[in-house]
């Protein structure tokens, strides 16, 4: 399937709405519910999260990555993995379920069984729908997935805070989580009329798996990784901690993890098309690395300088605490989204062994700074998180080039100056505002400082790339 400028600029488009939509509703829902509930509750999520997460990626199982990459797919394929995926995240919840008690006699807190079996349904109602997103990501159809997204966010949403407010606490967040993928199941079996057929084969299972397999497993790592931090913090220190932590991870995370796929979600399948051309892979990805450092880096390093007024200004006092470690996650997660590009490469050039190899080492790097830093408080975390992500940029760049024939350094020289430019506004406006008193003089001068220091230096410097870019959503 090819694709022209007009499907890649409608596709970003809807693919924004979906996403900043997301985002924008989840907002809203986490400043009403986070001055309704305790950081203990959040940490408490946190953890039966960590189950649905490492579940969701084993019945995923990078089939839906899988089938936009094969360019010879067949409804044979759609049909083998749907009936695959049931099969697995009905095996996965059983599981689940029978080990829920342990789980709540390692964490040794209350009812907490009864909340992970509760809640691990919605992996059975994720599984049933990752064909139909599958298919409307081929047709770059972001439409239709943004209406049912937003639509399932805002009635989950609403029920969470009713519940919030009658003194629900945990349980808000529960069927939250819960319900949001019970609706988005249903919208999209209702509203996209896909069916599977009647047809197994397990050569397709075992051509898919060929590519997938090395993308769930890598998946697999990631999430174990991720997942670990919530482990041990709320194992070694105070559930309090767990929920301060995982407030800014939230936080860090979410405009990091949403940014990333507005835009991975349209350029796998376009940069899929062109995965025999290594010249035009090699433009496309400095094209779109050029316009990550331009998004990204002004982004976090702004929430970064202004992090405490921010903090104060959107969740009250009570989480004054979480500011220093919310900074770090800021400047780390600010590489993420050229992580993720590079990453992407290597499905595309179908590298999935050596996707594989990269994903293994930079975890076990993650994940002995984890261990080193864990004991030390959330501080300390932080600036590990930090290292790990600048280490893992590093070497997920030299790999990505070298996959292209193309020199490290050349990227190198993308992403210094936007970085350098977002580090020096980042320390001239902490030390500028740090002795404002008003929560909201600081924030707002803050900000203001950082935006506008910001636009004079692109309009110097940047003009040609922004002009693309605006041409580009014209279109």
């Amino acid at each position: 399937m090819t694709y022209n400028s007009k499907d890649i600029s409608k596709g970003l488009f809807w693919s924004a709405v979906d996403k900043f939509g997301f985002v924008a509703l989840q907002l809203v829902l986490e400043l009403i519910l986070a001055r309704l509930l305790l950081p203990r509750d959040y940490g408490v999520i946190a953890i039966v999260l960590v189950f649905v997460t490492l579940s969701l990626t084993l019945t995923e199982g990078g089939f839906s990555n899988a089938l936009i990459q094969k360019l010879n797919r067949t409804e044979k394929d759609f049909s083998t993995v749907f009936y695959f995926n049931i099969l697995a995240a009905a095996i996965i919840y059983l599981v689940i379920f029978l080990a829920a008690p342990s789980v709540e006699a390692f964490f040794n807190i209350e009812n907490l069984a009864t909340i992970l079996r509760v809640i691990s349904l919605s992996i059975i109602f994720n599984s049933s729908i990752m064909v139909h997103k599958a298919k409307l990501s081929i047709a770059m159809d972001f439409r239709l997935q943004a209406k049912y997204s937003l639509l399932s966010v805002f009635l989950s949403g609403g029920v969470a805070v009713w519940l919030a407010f009658d003194g629900y606490g945990v349980w808000a967040l529960v069927y939250q989580n819960l319900l949001m993928t019970l609706f988005n199941a249903l919208f999209l079996w209702i509203g996209y009329r896909w069916t599977p057929d009647w047809v197994f084969s397990f050569n397709s299972l075992k051509s898919l798996l060929s590519f997938g397999s090395k993308i769930m497993i890598s998946a697999i790592i990631q999430a174990v990784y991720f997942n670990a931090y919530p482990i041990l913090i709320g194992r070694v220190l105070r559930t309090a901690d767990l929920g301060l932590y995982t407030k800014a991870s939230q936080f860090t995370q979410m405009p990091a993890s949403v940014l990333t796929n507005v835009l991975q979600r349209v350029l796998f399948p376009f940069f899929s098309s062109h995965q025999n051309d290594n010249d035009k892979l090699f433009q496309l990805n400095q094209f779109y690395t050029t316009v990550c450092c331009l998004i990204f880096f002004p982004l976090f390093f702004i929430m970064a300088a202004v992090a405490q007024p921010l903090i104060i200004f959107l969740f009250s006092e009570v989480w004054a605490d979480m500011a220093p470690v919310f900074t770090l996650l800021c400047m780390g997660y600010a590489f993420y989204p050229l992580i993720v590009n590079n990453m992407m490469l290597f499905q595309v050039k179908n590298k999935t062994t050596l996707f594989l190899k990269i994903e293994i080492i930079t975890k076990i790097i993650g994940f002995a700074i984890l261990l080193l830093t864990v004991k030390h408080g959330i501080l300390a975390i932080g600036y590990g998180i930090l290292i790990q992500q600048v280490l893992q940029f590093l070497i997920t760049s030299f790999f990505a080039q070298t996959v292209l024939n193309k020199s490290l350094l050349k990227q190198i020289a993308i992403v210094s100056p936007p970085f350098l430019i977002s580090f020096a506004i980042f320390v001239a406006v902490h030390f500028l505002v740090k002795d404002v008193e008003t929560v909201a003089v600081k924030l707002i001068s803050g900000s203001t400082l950082a935006l506008v220091s910001y636009g004079l230096i692109y309009f110097l410097f940047y003009r040609n790339i922004l002009s693309r870019i605006i041409a580009m959503a014209k279109k």
